[in-house]
């Protein structure tokens, strides 16, 4: 299948006549569609038509705009088990969690577009008879929307919802590895009626057009999702211009378990969070923390779940672990396994390719679970973003919280406790923009999701998400 980039409203091939191939992790033999390499020219005449398109759509009302974007997400939803089969292809997922993505990424948008309309203004006391003031809020203008590999959609929908609610304009660019899904997902609001230049996408190589989306003038905000090394790149492109930011990045996400935790719900929780999409994800569970007291049967517990893991090509229905997405990544884990290993690390399960004829051509790793791990090794203080799980002990709270604490990450937290008080304190003391207590739950479109320290800022997702893409503007009246 060969795809157009979508600039304008139109469906276009690059002028190089140049085209990114993009295989399937299950079989990497398998081009499963190709995309235009786009030319740093082409991303300008994006920009250039994001930016016309912002006069009109910013003062478009806001019912209107929620009706278009509702109308697209309506399309996108008769057309989602087309758009998740090709994430599956793309990325290696199961079959399940790309359902699962599609449908989330709708209801996001659908959200944001709805949740706009209850955006108020304020109005303050003043010292004059005669004087009145108020706040308005304003869109920001054109937006760089830059997603990873991992969550290519339901990433996307978390920026191009408040983006296109609130009246501005995107170009959102995808990773080279899955860009499939996200062309098909947009054409559904091309159709809806998305005005022209208002969703741009454009697919093509970093190196040629990303410097044109963080350092364009005519791009106010970049809400970028990715590692915390490309953040920091993209803060210093976009410093000539003071462009608004939104930093989603790294996470190297805890996991602690008290003594008094419900056992069988704190395993089952971690293994759900440490393996899940093959543990690419932000908010995956890099490192355990279980209380001396719980360890072994908790150790014995969790290997005995992740054995139950079927590996295999994401688009079989009984599969619940695909491949990795890249071959780096693949390459990645294998070394920090290994590096860890050479550094005294035990292996509990896992740690290898799986054997058989159908993993020889795919990324494929098994869930592996190590003890005897300690800070000094990559397998624990660096984000893996593959399916590892290093289990260490500790005595007493506060150890818990100072391990929890040590890494230059705050992203996400999950603690196990049936102790209010104990809970409490910990998502207090912990240093991570979310605390999941008993629960495994991540990032939701309804609540508030940042990062602390190097993790990024910003926030993304609830209502909070407005101000993101808004500016606001006193406005001072005598009459």
């Amino acid at each position: 299948m060969r795809f157009k980039c979508i600039v304008n409203g139109e469906l276009l091939e690059s002028s190089s006549g140049r085209f990114l191939e993009v295989r399937n992790p299950a079989n990497v033999d398998e081009v499963v569609g190709e995309v235009p390499a786009m030319t740093a020219e082409e991303a300008e005449r994006a920009v250039e038509s994001s930016f016309l398109a912002f006069k009109s759509w910013s003062v478009l009302s806001p019912v209107k705009r929620a009706e278009i974007i509702k109308k697209g997400v309506k399309i996108a939803e008769e057309k989602s088990e087309e758009i998740s089969r090709l994430l599956t292809l793309e990325n290696g997922k199961t079959i399940k969690e790309s359902r699962e993505e599609v449908k989330s990424s709708l209801e996001s948008i659908r959200y944001f577009a709805e949740g706009v309309l209850n955006i108020l203004g304020e109005s303050y006391p003043v010292d004059k008879s005669d004087r009145l003031s108020i706040t308005i809020r304003q869109p920001v203008g054109v937006v760089s929307a830059i997603v990873p590999w991992n969550y290519p959609l339901l990433l996307l929908s978390w920026k191009i919802g408040p983006a296109l609610a609130t009246g501005c304009t995107v170009i959102a660019k995808p990773s080279h590895c899955t860009p499939l899904s996200t062309i098909k997902l947009a054409e559904c609001f091309l159709e809806a009626g998305l005005p022209k230049g208002v969703l741009n996408v454009l697919t093509g190589k970093t190196s040629e057009i990303g410097r044109v989306l963080t350092e364009h003038p005519l791009v106010s905000k970049i809400a970028f999702t990715g590692s915390t090394s490309a953040g920091k790149n993209i803060m210093t492109s976009a410093a000539d211009t003071v462009k608004r930011l939104t930093l989603e990045l790294g996470g190297n996400c805890p996991f602690i378990a008290f003594e008094d935790a419900d056992l069988n719900a704190a395993v089952k929780g971690a293994v759900r969070r440490a393996f899940r999409n093959c543990g690419q994800v932000c908010n995956a569970i890099n490192r355990i923390y279980v209380h001396k007291s719980i360890f072994r049967d908790f150790v014995d517990l969790f290997v005995q779940e992740t054995k139950k893991i079927k590996i295999g090509n994401g688009l079989r229905e009984d599969v619940e672990m695909g491949p990795l997405t890249t071959k780096d990544g693949l390459e990645t884990v294998k070394k920090y396994v290994e590096e860890a290993v050479g550094m005294g690390a035990k292996v509990l399960y896992g740690g290898r390719k799986p054997s058989g004829i159908e993993f020889e051509k795919g990324y494929f790793y098994e869930p592996t679970v190590l003890v005897d791990v300690d800070h000094s090794m990559k397998v624990v203080k660096n984000e893996v973003f593959g399916p590892t799980a290093p289990i260490m002990s500790f005595e007493t709270f506060e150890e818990a919280i100072q391990k929890a604490n040590d890494t230059e990450y705050g992203l996400v937290s999950y603690v196990y406790t049936q102790d209010l008080s104990k809970a409490l304190k910990a998502a207090k003391l912990i240093e991570s923009g979310t605390v999941g207590i008993n629960n495994v739950s991540g990032g939701e479109f309804a609540y508030p999701y940042g990062g602390w320290k190097q993790s990024g800022f910003g926030v993304e997702n609830s209502h909070h998400v407005f101000n993101e893409y808004m500016y606001i503007k006193h406005v001072r009246i005598d009459y």
